[in-house]
């Protein structure tokens, strides 16, 4: 048991879609939830919840939805702020802004 190789549950939203098909296969074919599970590698909870899913929705439900914050949230600046200063350190140097370094790096601009 030492040497038991742990293994992280977490896949890619084509990788889920992928297996919740082969989950809706399997357990059509009348396999019990703990073999699909074994079998395609999630724990009986998300083979459940792939039946459950697609009892209610077809095919279509199995599909993920999106994970994560929605894209631009939780921005300090403006779309207008980043642009201006997107341009700034394209077009200048950071001592012609008065700044106490000489070259742009992540630490400076952050």
């Amino acid at each position: 048991m030492e040497n038991e190789i742990k293994l992280d549950g977490r896949v890619s939203p084509e990788c889920l879609y992928e297996k919740r098909k082969q989950i809706i296969a399997l357990y059509r074919k009348g396999m019990r939830l703990n073999a699909i599970g074994e079998a395609v590698g999630l724990c009986w909870k998300a083979v459940r919840k792939a039946i459950d899913l697609y009892e209610s929705g077809g095919v279509r439900a199995l599909k993920p939805s999106r994970w994560g914050r929605p894209v631009g949230t939780s921005r300090t600046l403006t779309p207008e702020q980043e642009k201006q200063i997107q341009k700034d350190i394209c077009d200048k140097r950071p001592e012609q802004l008065k700044m106490d370094f000489a070259l742009w790096t992540r630490e400076a601009v952050l």
